[in-house]
């Protein structure tokens, strides 16, 4: 058999380094279009990641 590449996780600073790319490369309105996007919509999207969160911490939990 031929060896697999293996592809992990991307980690917080990796991402943090990309999202930081690309925002400076988007043009002044464009961030202007998506901070206001994030105003919006960042409150709901967060309260879904920590009932995510929630939820997997107690699956693990129960897991035998």
């Amino acid at each position: 058999m031929e060896p697999v590449a293996r592809l992990r996780k991307p980690g917080a600073i990796g991402l943090a380094l990309t999202a930081y790319d690309i925002w400076r490369r988007l043009p002044p309105s464009q961030r202007r279009m998506l901070l206001s996007a994030g105003r919006k919509h960042g409150p709901r999207i967060a309260k879904a990641a920590a009932a995510a969160a929630a939820a997997k911490r107690t699956s693990k939990k129960t897991r035998p």
